[in-house]
């Protein structure tokens, strides 16, 4: 007798064994039920998630001679027909191979023609976004204009390579990939009626692995069953997978909890000579790391660290996050990850921000410099915080004066103003200002209160002597060109001009 494999033995022969596809059965099975059967079906996902299946269930159901409860009888001969592939009304086109325009004209000459044995000619166009321009612009035709019995269904990975204008003539489904706990539940379903023995860790382990298709586990678990002589062990999924040991992973936590730096690069070195891919071991390492850390932030027990060891935990995630980032694109990876590996010897010596923020920090230094520095440190901060604060006040009471007294404004502007405990010192650069100032004092006296103002201004030249003497200097020089002037102060001599 022919073997059947499981992904073809235990595909799902009608609507109650999809797994995962809730949304998709549930509206399919009420257009059946409601007779709002559309013309023409897109059914996007992922590879193994049931798009050809749901399909042909569907073309069973509305070909089928005995339904029940709008889901195929499975015994009839349209039924039995449609799982062999043979059924004349339904046609099964993979546009992988068969993507020119001449083969959707086959399709466009074969709608004219009325159903042979069932109620509804059923076209099923896999991978359909690999059509050409031409073969989408034949088949926009028929989509526009439909002939009666007639239905649609194209299957595709790649929904955004499907031209828009075919997209508005068909109803979308998204399929869902199946979470890890259905796999698992299909799995188990098939060892259970097939009654091989099995490994409760080693289904974990495909499910986790193959999480996303539903007919890529059922292989594989096929190809697992047959490596280890009819049961299902971690070993040889592990190895048909190329999954680290779990064993290895382990070790490497209790070398990260001991900082066991040296075992831990030895393992390195272990698995590396053991044929594993030693990126796929910190992804699984990561992982640990990862589960771990919520389970410490969420207050859980975990299996391999405690609550105080949280920040440390965070640390290393983050540390070994950018290892692994950094291996990937690396040659050698294993040299990056030694790296990283050597950087947990210094965990003990990183402070936390808390401490910082507490000032909990000791800096040592040596005894002889902090006696010679703190003394003069004491002497001189006080003194330097007062006098800037005196200034501060100053500055902020010559700002109100300015915004506020309009008439001693520009004045208060040029002037050198100081002040001390009881004084006010006002150094201006001429009599005109000295006199503007006195005249307005009361001005002043509002904001220096309880304060002497003192207004002062450089005494003015005899502006008379001044210019009689440069009447003389000036005739001197016209008649003695290039001659300098020489002034006698006493014995001492100066040049003026």
């Amino acid at each position: 007798m022919t073997y059947e494999a499981f992904s073809r033995k235990y595909r799902p022969k009608s609507f109650k064994e999809v797994i995962g596809q809730d949304f998709v059965v549930k509206t399919l099975k009420n257009a059946i039920k409601l007779q709002r059967i559309s013309h023409a079906y897109i059914f996007s996902g992922s590879r193994g998630v049931g798009k050809t299946t749901i399909a042909r269930i569907l073309a069973k159901v509305l070909n089928c001679k005995n339904p029940v409860d709008y889901e195929p009888c499975n015994q009839c001969e349209n039924c039995l027909e449609i799982d062999k592939g043979s059924f004349p009304d339904m046609y099964e086109i993979d546009a992988a191979s068969n993507r020119g325009i001449d083969d959707i004209r086959t399709i466009r000459d074969n709608v004219n023609y009325q159903p042979i044995k069932g109620k509804y000619k059923v076209y099923i166009i896999d991978e359909a976004h690999m059509l050409t321009k031409e073969a989408f612009n034949a088949l926009l035709k028929t989509l526009e204009e439909p002939p009666p019995r007639n239905i649609f269904i194209l299957a595709t990975t790649e929904l955004y390579k499907i031209p828009d204008t075919i997209k508005s003539r068909c109803q979308v489904f998204i399929f869902k990939p199946p979470t890890k706990a259905q796999i698992k539940a299909y799995l188990l379903r098939i060892l259970q009626n097939e009654n091989i023995p099995y490994e409760e860790q080693a289904v974990d382990l495909l499910a986790q692995e193959l999480e996303g298709g539903m007919r890529d586990s059922a292989s594989l678990l096929d190809q697992a069953v047959t490596y280890s002589e009819g049961k299902l062990t971690v070993k040889a999924v592990e190895e048909i997978l190329g999954i680290v040991p779990l064993n290895y992973v382990k070790k490497a936590v209790e070398y990260i909890k001991t900082q066991d730096i040296p075992s831990f690069i030895k393992l390195l070195d272990d698995i590396e000579n053991q044929g594993y891919d030693i990126n796929i071991f910190w992804k699984e390492l990561l992982s640990t790391l990862q589960k771990s850390m919520l389970n410490l932030a969420l207050q859980n027990q975990d299996e391999h660290f405690s609550q105080e060891d949280l920040k440390t935990v965070i640390y290393i995630k983050n540390l070994f996050n950018k290892a692994y980032g950094e291996a990937r694109t690396f040659p050698n990876p294993k040299d990056v990850y030694q790296l990283y590996i050597l950087k947990l010897k210094y965990i003990d010596a990183i402070k936390s921000i808390e401490q910082l923020i507490a000032g909990n920090l000791t800096f040592t230094q040596k005894p002889q410099t902090v006696t010679q520095q703190q003394p003069e440190t004491q002497e001189k901060q006080p003194v330097e915080k007062e006098t800037n604060q005196e200034s501060s006040n100053l500055q902020k009471i010559l700002m109100q004066i300015i915004k506020n007294e309009k008439v001693i404004a520009p004045i208060i502007k040029d002037a050198d103003i100081q002040e001390d405990e009881n004084n006010v010192y006002i150094k201006l650069k001429n009599k005109s200002q000295e006199e503007i100032l006195k005249s307005h004092i009361d001005l002043l006296k509002k904001y220096f209160t309880n304060k002497i103002i003192h207004i002062s201004a450089p005494a003015e030249k005899d502006k008379k002597k001044d210019k009689k003497r440069d009447e003389v200097v000036d005739k001197v020089l016209e008649l003695f060109p290039g001659s300098k002037i020489l002034t006698y102060k006493g014995k001492e001599e100066k040049e003026d001009v």
